[in-house]
């Protein structure tokens, strides 16, 4: 078996172990393996594994990657994780079923505008720069009842969630915990919440979407 193919078994049994810990139903949280700057080779032990979700944070390399698989399996699914710019819209939401970077109401406003009937877009996350750093996306925390209720104009996107990474080097689970407070507070029913150092915390705070790499994939190369 491929070390890759270990990986996602290893990870998937704790998700499943650490839910059922918490009272969660593990097929209510989705893990969204992150394979930005992994090459199709790579991608491989996974699609033979049969799993669905997959993580890419550029709309190009996406569809360089992914066109062809989807042709071939028209239940994986593609999630945008990285920034997403108005310009890539319309290419996005032919390979994207989830965006997790909605930070930007002009964002919305295009996606709603060419959103068509053979789009693969089905839902959108808000992103939540959750401790204010000014070098990272998202919008602020005071924002977000005004910035939901602004995007419910916007009636073909499907707005589920937040997402949010919180800053490196502290606890998570204080921020972990303030986004589940502030979807529930805002009727929204996803939190796109833990990567690869952290998703066992996400899972017991709510994550119903995890984002995870390196725990599966191994380290990217550095360019």
């Amino acid at each position: 078996m491929h070390i890759i193919q270990k990986n996602l078994i290893s990870v998937k049994e704790k998700i499943c172990r650490i839910a059922l810990k918490f009272n969660r139903d593990p097929s209510g949280i989705k893990l969204v393996v992150v394979t930005k700057k992994f090459n199709k080779e790579s991608i491989k032990p996974l699609l033979d594994s049969g799993h669905l979700f997959y993580g890419e944070n550029k709309v190009q390399e996406a569809t360089g990657k992914w066109s062809d698989v989807l042709l071939l399996n028209k239940d994986i699914e593609i999630h945008m994780v990285g920034g997403l710019q108005s310009n890539k819209v319309a290419e996005a939401i032919k390979i994207f079923t989830c965006i997790h970077s909605i930070d930007r109401l002009k964002i919305l406003d295009v996606i709603n505008k060419n959103l068509a009937d053979n789009s693969l877009l089905r839902e959108v996350f808000v992103q939540i720069n959750i401790s204010g750093e000014p070098t990272k996306g998202g919008i602020s925390v005071s924002e977000i009842k005004s910035f939901i209720e602004k995007s419910r104009v916007y009636n073909k996107i499907n707005v589920s969630g937040l997402m949010t990474m919180p800053p490196p080097n502290e606890e998570p689970s204080v921020y972990f915990a303030l986004l589940n407070k502030l979807a529930i507070s805002n009727n929204l029913k996803n939190l796109s919440i833990g990567m690869s150092n952290d998703y066992e915390t996400a899972i017991a705070l709510g994550a119903t979407h995890l984002r995870v790499g390196e725990a599966i994939m191994g380290p990217r190369e550095i360019s």
